[in-house]
């Protein structure tokens, strides 16, 4: 059997029925190195072209109260692996990125996120004040911490507004004191197919999660952020992240067991 004659297969029996736990990626190949440093800004958007051979990738530089400040745009071909940078987001992305990161799935509105809200108190305990030593006094180890220092130590605590992204009892994504980003951690698969696959938002293992709960984590991704599911069905992509500014595109069939 061809390699694409497998992959029809593949996707054949995602369709009918889809059940997560058969998911599997096969063949993971990187396709480019990608520096946030020299992009200039944090990942928030990876979408593929309808025909597969160009990924579009965008960065958000923030101020320092975390506001998006300035927003790039860059394509990668899937040919040559090299990315350029655009002026604005193609219209194909800006479609797919719709449907990819919607609030129910295309394939059936059924199969929706719910979002939902909670207050939480969190709390740390503030540390001692440390001795003579912090306090700018005399080296001296036969004086330290007192009493009084430890009795000054208190908790603090904070009233935190959570919201929380949920497909029935499963949680795919929370935001803390934050607006929701949709689909920046998670991608519906395209239509007629009712998966969807989400990571944690700082990266993580790839989730693939069905229309009846069930759920199965995919193997030959660790540090997965912004999965994006290919217009025919038959692969995903990802960013890998190496180290706090290296991140890797992986792509990988998605295969049937």
């Amino acid at each position: 059997m061809t390699p694409g004659l497998r992959a029809l297969v593949a996707v054949a029996a995602i369709l009918s029925p889809p059940d997560a736990r058969q998911v599997n990626l096969a063949n993971p190949q990187m396709m480019a190195t990608l520096d946030s440093s020299k992009m200039k800004g944090d990942f928030v958007r990876l979408a593929w072209s309808p025909d597969g051979s160009e990924f579009y990738i965008q960065t958000v530089e923030r101020d320092r109260h975390g506001a998006p400040r300035l927003t790039r745009h860059y394509l990668i071909s899937s040919t040559d692996k090299e990315f350029r940078g655009v002026d604005q987001e193609p219209p194909w992305a800006l479609k797919y990125w719709q449907w990819k990161s919607g609030q129910w799935s295309p394939a059936a509105p059924a199969f929706r996120i719910e979002v939902h809200e909670r207050m939480e108190t969190r709390r740390a305990v503030a540390t001692p004040t440390g001795g003579q030593l912090a306090r700018g006094g005399p080296v001296d180890p036969t004086v330290g911490t007192t009493v009084a220092d430890a009795a000054g130590a208190a908790d603090v605590s904070q009233r935190v507004k959570i919201y929380s992204l949920d497909l029935g009892n499963q949680s795919i994504g929370e935001w803390m004191n934050e607006p929701v980003v949709p689909g920046i951690n998670f991608s519906w698969s395209p239509p007629p197919i009712e998966l969807i696959v989400f990571a944690k938002r700082e990266g993580g293992p790839l989730t693939v999660l069905d229309a009846a709960g069930r759920k199965h984590e995919l193997s030959g991704a660790r540090a997965a952020m912004l999965p994006a599911w290919s217009d025919d069905g038959k692969r995903l992509a990802w960013l890998e992240r190496k180290d706090r500014k290296q991140f890797a595109l992986m792509v990988a069939d998605v295969t049937v067991e």
